[in-house]
């Protein structure tokens, strides 16, 4: 009797097949597995690079000092890719780029190229961009205060020049009513 293997071999949040580069999967303290490369958008688009925040049950995950490419892999996943995959690529998370790079030498890279190439060919690049860094927060209230401006000018133009309008009218009144 053999044992099968019952592997969702798909990204919860990409619905993307798992791979051994840019879409290894990642586990995070809660159990639950996603592809670095979500992993990376979501740190990308959070205030806080030290952790993330499990989608599915919130539970918090302190990223490692090494980067988000050091989160451990889902060795039960891992066993259900193709053997030639297997093992994981060397990848560096630059949050301040917004990308993630595959590591390795130059000579290494061509190498692997002509051995892709002799049986297909080769879909994975060498970096990957994952976004922009989230805003700071102060950031965030200068654009709301630029928005709010641009949003009541006219409102507040019409209040001064109403106001502008009274203190004139009153002055005239004062000075006419003085002058009898």
């Amino acid at each position: 009797m053999s044992e099968e293997k019952s592997c969702d071999l798909e990204c919860a949040i990409c619905f993307s097949n798992y791979n051994n580069v840019f879409r290894a999967p990642k586990v995070l303290n809660c159990g639950h597995t996603f592809c670095l490369e979500c992993l990376a958008r979501m740190n990308m688009k959070s205030n806080v690079a030290e952790a993330i925040l499990c989608p599915l049950c919130r539970d918090l995950t302190v990223v490692p000092k090494d980067g988000l490419p050091k989160l451990g892999n889902d060795p039960n996943i891992l066993s259900c890719l193709p053997e030639a995959m297997q093992r994981i690529h060397s990848i560096h998370f630059s949050r301040d780029k917004g990308m993630l790079f595959k590591k390795g030498s130059r000579s290494q890279r061509m190498k692997e190229k002509k051995k892709v190439k002799t049986f297909f060919v080769s879909t994975v690049s060498q970096s990957l961009d994952v976004g922009h860094p989230a805003e700071p927060d102060s950031h965030r209230q200068q654009d709301q205060s630029c928005c709010w401006w641009s949003h009541n000018k006219w409102f507040i133009i019409v209040t001064i020049f109403v106001i502008l309008m009274f203190v004139g009218l009153l002055i005239s009144s004062i000075w006419f009513f003085m002058g009898r």
